[in-house]
């Protein structure tokens, strides 16, 4: 009965490796023989798990599907107020600062991608899933009365989406004009706007 556990801890242990390796190499010149070698694994008991290199960097994004997902949908489901989750969404959407080889590493997987959503549904959809959790929030905010819409919610869902992904690869690109805090002050002040609501300060 250990053996998927294993498997499974294999699996989240070639990620973890192949987070190290983008934070200092292109994506696009990686193999996974590098992948095998940060591990001391042969390549053929890396490819057991991810045949080719873009596999792997599909999956980093896939694992941001749960992070920023379903990680936040667990909170979200035990928080009554349309005020507190939205805060959170924002504070748990953004990456803790520049240093956050994740949230770098799954910003070079989506990117890797390139200009081909159409073709990469398993990349695309994350996007809007998020969308669909703010959206979620705030039409149950709107149907509570504590929001007063300004536009659509699903307008105002990808508004947010948008500034979290473009806000967030800022910070992690070292923009020094643009951190964590700035980037949830200007989230939150389009939240307020967008929802007539005053909000708690993300943390």
């Amino acid at each position: 009965m250990g053996r998927p556990n294993r498997q499974a801890q294999r699996r989240e242990e070639i990620l973890d490796a192949a987070i190290s390796l983008i934070e200092h190499n292109d994506p696009a010149t990686l193999r996974i023989a590098d992948v095998a070698a940060a591990l001391e694994l042969t390549p053929n008991a890396v490819r057991y798990y991810f045949r080719e290199m873009d596999h792997l960097l599909s999956a980093l994004a896939q694992r941001s599907d749960s992070k920023f997902y379903d990680d936040r949908l667990a909170v979200v489901e035990r928080t009554a107020d349309a005020r507190d989750q939205i805060a959170f969404m924002m504070a748990a959407g953004l990456p803790s600062g520049p240093e956050d080889a994740e949230w770098r590493a799954i910003w070079r997987a989506v990117l890797a991608a390139g200009f081909v959503l159409d073709k990469r549904p398993d990349v695309q959809h994350i996007f809007h899933r998020q969308v669909g959790l703010y959206a979620r929030i705030l039409e149950a905010g709107s149907a509570a009365g504590t929001f007063v819409l300004t536009s659509p919610a699903r307008d105002i869902a990808m508004t947010l989406m948008s500034m979290e992904d473009y806000l967030g690869y800022r910070i992690v690109a070292r923009d020094p004009d643009l951190d964590r805090a700035t980037a949830l002050q200007l989230m939150r002040g389009y939240a307020e706007l967008a929802t007539g609501a005053q909000l708690p300060v993300p943390a």
